[in-house]
């Protein structure tokens, strides 16, 4: 269907401006102090994004999951029904307080209202609202427990009465009526809404991004004002936040002893309040925070029960930010590095590192009648029931499965709404609305691990939803007892629930703020970065990675810090994790907090000669000489970890020249993911840290290059999710050529 509205429709959007966190008034240490403890309590993050004054200053996404993914947000969508709302009684189309029931052609025999819809203020008790579900002539019929308007009870069924409405007055279906008039303006692409019987369900299964949602929240905060234009009926929007439904009874995520609740505090039009400001909020922890006293914006996707944790993360984060504000009252404002940060801090995480902290929702039901699993060459073959087989390897390896047109739930989406009437009388039921009406698909991201007793861990994340499922295999019972379950389970399903349509995974991007990455040479979830078409750029410099970018040295370094590992009782998987791309004196000190720094070094430094003295096995990664030949003579340095000597050695064992300049352990107080090296690099070469191009193959280093402010092109299987701008399988993937100025840069095929 398409909008009636006279509403232009913009062919691109332009990304949010990003800034350094110092810019916006917030040290960059209550970020990394943010995003490290949503981590290490558990709390599954996917994606983040804080933004200050409309200026994005952090974001950060935990691999599998991208920024750029939309994925399920759950009771999130309960806002824009309601901002839908506001746009039907702004056109003068409704008013709050008129009958559902002569809006939709029901009867209404209890009077009930829009205004109750939008409240959950329908006097039904939870047991009611459970038995009528998303039936909108149920729920007219019901006769509440108390009078509409004195109790407030948690209700999508009455969310997904607004969706019918805006449906029926609209003549078309919400997310595309909210098209011209509120997605356009805000600059989010085209987005998909799961739906019920043919109408857009409203309260549940809208696909955003955590950018999407800090647009959203950024407009809600301004008073509905969004890029210098009034977007969103003014009156509205400050009704909205207002405490409409007291909630002080509510029985929702519980908080600590002598802890406000953050669900006690209040319920505006689809909306909550919170301890500090107001919020969209989806089950599992899908948040968009608006605080007005601290100008600031969180958008958040992640998945855990424990969702009031989560808050209390937040709301630590806005107590060091005002702790911050008032610093900055009494003494003038100084760096907090001795480098500066050009642009938003943007770094890289993985779940991966949490898996310890990850585990099976026993109460929840899982399908694992017929899992198989089974040992390949490379890793395992995962026959996963109501999916099909997966591949599985050591690093994360996305999957699309493809699903054929459900006939069944096409011809039940022609025919919905016989019982009720609703969509009939609405004249606008489409069964293309229906979830399975078309074909579909499941986008799943798949890792595991043998552990050292022999056992197999494996982990299945649908990167469009917030949801999991772990596979753990015994080790000593014949073939292996397999277990499996939900970490936390969709709500209402299983697998079948969270397939989206191809749209999903198409969507134009509008959240980046590096041009090129809106047409990236390799997939950036593709660990082979198999490209469409080369992309070309220009570069002031080329700042180039050591290990896994120039030289392979993986098996001298894994088995080194395996080694190590075993001689300080650590797991060796859980080393290997971290210490890529990191200076071994800090991967100790993640490793072993309570020792001393001096003991640290010292045994970094013992490792160090190991290293340095065994190379057999180093070799040259493909393509990595013709590009330091075809270098020579053009703006380019080495930026690793390794020590000088190190570096060197590997270097020649690899039959690689060692650039003319190179930044190495010694030159650097902090390590990758410190941007430091980088832009030590760009100085030394008297050049534009924005116009460089970082080559890296590890997370650590490219959330190093890109909180430089700089391009990054990730080179092979652990470049996939981390957001690099481009990814390559390997160096043979990248061609330069001199340009004026700096360098012509040819990335892809």
């Amino acid at each position: 269907m398409t909008s009636t509205s006279p509403h232009p429709r913009p062919t691109s959007f332009p990304p949010l401006e990003r800034r350094a966190p110092e810019a916006v008034g917030i040290p960059a240490a209550a970020f990394a102090a943010l995003a490290d403890r949503l981590q290490e309590e558990g709390l599954d993050p996917h994606a983040l994004l804080v933004a200050r004054g409309g200026v994005v200053a952090f974001e950060t996404a935990w691999a599998p999951y991208r920024l750029e993914q939309p994925a399920l947000v759950y009771s999130v969508s309960k806002t824009y029904a309601s901002l839908a709302i506001g746009f039907l009684v702004d056109e003068g189309r409704l008013g709050l307080d008129d009958s559902v029931g002569d809006l939709l052609g029901l009867p209404n025999p209890h009077g009930i209202t829009v205004r109750h819809l939008l409240t959950m203020n329908t006097g039904h008790s939870p047991e009611q609202i459970e038995r009528y579900g998303f039936s909108p002539a149920g729920l007219l019929a019901t006769a509440p427990e108390r009078a509409p308007g004195t109790r407030f009870a948690y209700n999508s069924p009455a969310t997904y009465a607004l969706s019918a409405i805006i449906a029926r007055l609209a003549g078309e279906q919400l997310t595309a009526y909210l098209r011209p008039r509120l997605l356009e303006p805000l600059g989010i692409g085209d987005r998909w809404m799961s739906s019920v019987d043919g109408i857009e369900t409203g309260a549940s299964g809208f696909h955003l991004t955590v950018d999407d949602i800090a647009r959203t929240a950024i407009m809600l905060g301004a008073g509905g004002v969004f890029g210098g234009a009034q977007v969103a009926p003014r009156a509205y929007v400050d009704e909205m936040s207002r405490v409409w439904s007291v909630t002080a009874e509510f029985e929702g995520p519980a908080a600590a002893e002598d802890e406000v609740n953050d669900w006690s505090l209040g319920y505006g039009y689809q909306m909550w309040r919170s301890r500090h400001g107001y919020r969209l909020d989806g089950a599992a922890g899908q948040f968009g925070l608006i605080i007005p006293e601290s100008d600031l914006v969180i958008a958040y996707h992640g998945a855990t029960l424990d969702t009031q944790a989560t808050l209390r993360a937040f709301w630590a984060f806005v107590d060091a930010v005002a702790v911050a504000d008032a610093a900055t009252v009494d003494a003038e404002a100084a760096p907090t590095s001795k480098i500066p940060v050009p642009t938003a801090l943007h770094v890289s995480h993985d779940t991966w590192d949490s898996r310890a902290d990850l585990g099976i929702l026993r109460q929840a039901p899982f399908d694992a009648d017929g899992l198989t699993l089974t040992d390949t060459a490379d890793g395992w073959t995962l026959d996963l029931p109501g999916v099909g087989e997966l591949k599985v390897g050591g690093s994360w390896t996305e999957t699309e499965v493809e699903f054929e047109a459900d006939a069944g739930a096409a011809a039940a989406g022609k025919q919905a709404g016989t019982s009720g009437s609703v969509v009939d009388a609405a004249g606008i039921a489409d069964p293309a609305c229906s979830s399975h009406a078309a074909p579909t698909r499941l986008v799943l991201a798949t890792r595991g691990e043998r552990r050292d007793d022999g056992s197999v861990l494996i982990h299945i994340v649908d990167t469009t939803s917030p949801h999991r499922a772990i596979v753990h295999r015994a080790a000593d019972s014949g073939a292996g007892a397999v277990d499996a379950g939900w970490h936390i389970p969709p709500l209402g399903g299983g697998w079948e629930i969270l397939r989206v349509p191809a749209s999903v995974l198409t969507s134009e991007r509008a959240d980046t703020a590096r041009p090129e990455s809106a047409a990236p040479a390799g997939n950036p979830g593709d660990p082979a970065g198999n490209a469409a078409a080369p992309a070309e750029t220009t570069a002031a410099a080329l700042l180039l990675d050591m290990d896994g970018t120039l030289v392979d040295s993986h098996e001298v370094v894994e088995r080194l810090w395996r080694q190590w590992s075993e001689g300080h009782g650590i797991d060796p998987a859980r080393t290997l994790s971290i210490i890529h791309g990191r200076q071994g004196q800090d991967s100790m000190a993640l490793l072993l907090p309570d020792r001393p720094h001096e003991v640290n070094l010292a045994e970094n430094r013992e490792l160090l000669a190991a290293e340095t003295a065994q190379t057999d096995g180093v070799v040259a990664i493909p393509g990595a000489a013709a590009l330091l030949a075809a270098l020579r003579g053009l703006p380019h340095a080495l930026v690793t970890s390794a020590s000088l000597a190190l570096a060197q050695a590997r270097m020649d064992a690899a039959g690689l020249p060692v650039p003319s300049l190179a930044i190495t352990a010694e030159d650097v107080t902090r390590s990758k993911p410190d941007p430091e090296g980088f832009l030590a690099a760009a100085r030394a070469l008297g050049v534009d840290p924005a116009s460089c191009i970082v080559v890296e193959d590890s997370p650590n280093g490219i959330a190093a290059g890109l909180a430089a402010g700089m391009r990054v092109i990730g080179i092979g299987p652990h470049a996939a999710g981390t957001g690099a701008t481009w990814v390559v399988p390997d160096a043979s993937g990248i061609r330069v050529a001199s340009a004026e100025p700096g360098i012509a840069v040819t990335i892809g095929a």
